[in-house]
């Protein structure tokens, strides 16, 4: 019998704390069977992993604080792109295997991965570069939001 979907998520963000690529990497059990693996991760601002196994879902419980509508308008179009089966497997979101969709709440936004198949391993990989797509993104496109909300300094 194969590992437990929890076991395949859990190894594959440690196997990111492993290669120092996460810094302070915490576990802690949540509500509902849910999992929240904490850490570093391109900025100094914690940055929360939540799994559930029973919904499939990888979420990054807003990770992107005070977005206003146009900048939300602008990563939705941003994360649409990434689907485009053109786009080379290693920077494409293959549908087949994951959904990948951003929830604004209350002006913050979350990154919301759903699994499908079975896929954690995929899935773990991708969630993590799809953070670093969307930080590289809004350092091309939208510095200004960078500075002023993310605290990142101008260079």
């Amino acid at each position: 019998m194969g590992k437990s979907p929890t076991a395949v998520v859990r190894e594959g963000l440690r196997a990111f704390a492993d290669r120092q690529i996460f810094r302070n990497f915490t576990e802690a059990s949540g509500k509902n069977g849910t999992i929240r693996f904490t850490f570093l991760y391109l900025t100094d601002r914690p940055m929360t992993i939540e799994f559930t196994e029973h919904a499939h879902a990888l979420v990054i419980r807003d990770m992107l604080p005070r977005v206003p509508p146009g900048l939300y308008a602008d990563l939705q179009a941003f994360l649409a792109a990434l689907s485009d089966p053109r786009l080379p497997p290693y920077r494409r979101i293959d549908n087949r295997s994951a959904d990948a969709r951003l929830v604004r709440k209350r002006g913050h936004v979350s990154l919301v991965f759903q699994v499908r198949g079975n896929r954690y391993t995929y899935g773990v990989e991708k969630l993590v570069n799809l953070a670093s797509w969307i930080w590289t993104y809004l350092q091309a496109r939208h510095q200004v939001y960078l500075w002023e909300v993310m605290g990142e300094p101008q260079d």
